[in-house]
């Protein structure tokens, strides 16, 4: 089976639809520097022709760059597709967060808080006889408002990583957005300059290690989920419902116990997941920068 790139990288319409303009550009320059030649031999200055030659080099090299990116964008687009059965790694990246920011968090926050009203209601009713002994009344589940208590204090723990989880997915379609479609280009545009040559293969790194590395550490993670982190989750809440809770979760029956699980589950996804991603990006984008900030104009004799 022939495996289709699912990211948009066609050079005629997807994020690379510059490198077109940057071939004519291409042109141009190299029609200009031929003229700046002749010009050097006719006047015999060799300083112009050195110049030349030099700039010429820079351009060749820079050219060679561009034609690379796009064989290294197709190699990591063939890579994404066989890795994720041809889906976008980015639409997959985020169909497993919302996963948490969707579906576990808000139903995990709202048994708790649900449960935590019911426990401090519980805790300040007062039963009738035989509850009542001497004229002083007591009531059996007392105990719930420190349950409750404790339920509030992990919901509001716990609260900010469905915003984590929101803003990941914000950056996911940031960088399936602009990392390639101005990032890159910008790149290229601070490597022709000499005072920026390294911010631009700087820039150009980033680019394409985020867009490439960042969303499949996500689509990792989904499938870690997928195969193993369901049959754990299913199993611990397994435990709970089959365990003696005694009075102390009556007012609930361990539902608000199920629900702790739950965001203790998505816990480390939440946090532990995102800076994954940027580590092995920031990793890979370390690893690129050493070749775009090369400069091998002394290697081809120029």
């Amino acid at each position: 089976m022939v495996l289709v790139c699912p990211l948009d990288i066609d050079p005629q319409t997807g994020y690379f639809a510059w490198i077109p303009i940057v071939a004519l550009l291409f042109t141009i320059v190299f029609l200009i520097l031929s003229l700046l030649y002749i010009a050097a031999k006719l006047l015999s200055r060799a300083d112009w022709e050195a110049r030349v030659k030099v700039e010429a080099a820079r351009m060749v090299v820079s050219l060679v760059f561009i034609l690379g990116i796009v064989v290294f964008a197709e190699i990591m687009c063939t890579a994404s597709a066989s890795i994720t059965d041809g889906a976008d790694p980015f639409i997959a990246a985020k169909n497993y967060i919302s996963i948490f920011a969707i579906q576990i968090i808000p139903k995990a926050l709202s048994t708790i808080w649900a449960s935590a009203i019911d426990a401090r209601i519980a805790a300040t009713l007062i039963t009738p006889l035989p509850s009542c002994m001497s004229g002083i009344c007591y009531n059996e589940d007392a105990a719930a408002v420190y349950i409750a208590n404790n339920l509030e204090s992990i919901a509001n723990i716990s609260m900010p990583f469905a915003a984590s989880l929101i803003v990941q997915m914000l950056a996911l379609d940031i960088i399936k957005q602009f990392f390639l479609a101005l990032l890159l280009p910008a790149g290229f545009i601070l490597k022709i300059l000499p005072a920026t040559r390294d911010a631009g293969a700087y820039l150009i790194s980033i680019a394409l290690a985020f867009y490439f590395v960042f969303p499949l550490a996500y689509f990792m993670g989904g499938m870690i989920h997928k195969e193993i982190g369901k049959s754990t989750l299913n199993a611990i809440k397994e435990s709970i419902t089959s365990s003696n809770l005694g009075n102390a979760y009556s007012f609930d029956n361990g539902e608000s116990l199920k629900a702790v699980v739950d965001l203790a589950y998505v816990a480390p996804y939440a946090v532990t997941i995102p800076l994954l991603a940027v580590i092995l990006s920031l990793a890979a984008a370390r690893s690129l920068f050493p070749v775009f900030s090369r400069d091998f104009i002394g290697e081809v004799g120029m």
